[in-house]
This record gives structure tokens, sequence and C-alpha cells, in this order.
């Protein structure tokens, strides 16, 4: 985990939350670190256990934190975070595939979560991923899932093999332009370029011999 790129996502909302989850015994807990739009552990870490401590963690100074909305919570459990479920299993989750194709939108880069069951497809901003890209490089072992929430409302996690390492939520396109897509996808269908008829002439000649 990169406190840096979570500190600069926090930064760039203007926004900070601080989850204390306790365990059965009422003594021992973890504590996650939320964005707008994500949700992290702070699994190994100091466990900060105010506003000051956890600026000082994150490594900004008492002139940033003054222009940063900070709030905490105590959920019940891992199950209910902000209505998502960051336990390491959940019911009907489904795998998801990351596409080649990336789309830039609103200025920021978009990573598709494309559920191959379904064939539905939603988008991440690529920089709430950030701070568990090193993570990710590293290791042969790490996935997206889709899940529910109980509204309904779809929400991705990050695991590492069976570990969730963060929960981000999608970016909601407007309709214009989910319609600029479906054009730009049709247009794609439509058109032949040089390459397409040079391999459909290689396609052909391998067919006669």
């Amino acid at each position: 985990m990169k406190l840096a790129a979570i500190a600069k996502l926090i930064k760039a909302d203007g926004y900070c939350k601080l989850y204390k989850v306790f365990y059965d015994d009422c003594r021992t807990y973890d504590l996650y670190i939320g964005t707008k739009t994500a949700i992290f552990p702070l699994t190994g870490f100091p466990k900060a256990q105010n506003e000051s401590e956890l600026a000082t963690l994150l490594g900004i100074s008492k002139k940033e934190w003054a222009d940063i909305e900070f709030d905490n919570d105590c959920p019940d459990d891992l199950h209910y975070i902000e209505g998502m479920d960051l336990d390491d299993t959940a019911d009907g989750e489904m795998d998801c595939v990351t596409g080649r194709i990336g789309i830039r939108y609103c200025g920021c880069e978009l990573v598709p979560m494309i559920e191959p069951v379904s064939g539905t497809v939603g988008f991440v901003d690529a920089k709430q991923i950030m701070p568990v890209a090193d993570e990710i490089r590293k290791s042969g072992y790490f996935k997206y899932c889709a899940r529910k929430m109980a509204s309904g409302g779809r929400y991705y996690v990050i695991k590492d093999g069976m570990v969730v390492r963060g929960a981000v939520l999608p970016v909601k396109l407007e309709p214009l332009a989910k319609s600029g897509l479906r054009e730009l996808a049709d247009m794609v269908k439509k058109t032949r370029d040089v390459a397409d008829v040079e391999d459909l002439s290689e396609q052909e000649d391998k067919n006669d011999a």
C-alpha cells in the first residue's frame, strides 16, 4: 500500500474518512481509510488515533489538512462499510477482467472492468487504484471482482489472491458519453482500413493453398 498515493487522492478530493472496525473481543480493531470513491485497509501501518496522527502518517501538512473535510466512523463489521462488503469473500461476487482498451473521459483515464459471465462492463478511474499499483505489478495473483450493494449499486474490490486490498466505486458515465461509445463501436465495425484488407487477403491465400 502506497500512503503517498492515498494522500494524493485525499488532497484531490478534499475529503478523508477513517473507519475503525472492532472485532468480537471489542478490543482489537483494524483501520480503513476512505476517499469519496475508494476505501483501503491500513494493514501494517501505525494505528492513527486522531486527525493529527493520521495527517502525519499520510505526510499531509497542517496547512493542507485544513482544506480537507475529515470524518470518522466505527462500522459494526467489514460487511457494511458505506454499503460495501470489504470481507475477503462475498456471496455473488463476479471476477472481472480489464480490457486492453482504455478510455479518457472528462480528464480521467478509465479502466474497463468486464464481467465475462454477464457480458457487462463498468469503468474505474485509474487514479483510484494507484495506492496498490506497485503491489499489482509485483504480484501475479491480483484480480478485480464486482460486488453489489444492498441498494443494487455496483462496486469493485481489488484482491491479492483471496485478500481484499481495496474497494472502488465505478465512474458514472453520462447518457451522452454512453451513446458516444455505442456510436464509436458501430463505426469500428463498419470501417475497414488497409491492415484489415491485408489480413483478409493473407487468410484467403492460405485457404487457396
